[in-house]
């Protein structure tokens, strides 16, 4: 568990570095932002997987359009958990989406 006070800063290095290390098969980048709740170690996230513009995850199929949301619930589940053993930081994803690396750089 992590004793340390709440410190906003901190909390952010650790976690991007842990998302830099650990992201999910497929997704090229993380990004998110941290807002924090009013308890120690507590925040809100809100968190967007960047992809490749060809990633299975961006398309949704006609006959199941819940294969995307699916895949964003089991890596936001994984990623607060982990968050939660490693550094004894609680986050609730509020906010989770995809974008495709694209239209996040222009490329």
């Amino acid at each position: 568990m992590n004793d340390k006070p709440m410190n906003i800063d901190r909390d952010t290095k650790l976690i991007r570095r842990y998302l830099n290390i650990s992201k999910p098969a497929g997704v090229s980048d993380i990004e998110f932002e941290l807002r924090y709740l009013g308890d120690d170690n507590e925040y809100y996230m809100r968190i967007t997987y960047v992809l490749p513009h060809d990633s299975k995850y961006l398309k949704v199929n006609p006959d199941n359009n819940s294969i995307p949301i699916r895949y964003r619930y089991e890596w936001n589940h994984h990623i607060t958990k982990d968050i939660k053993d490693y550094f004894g930081i609680k986050v609730y994803i509020n906010n989770s989406g995809t974008r495709s690396e694209e239209f996040n750089y222009g490329e």
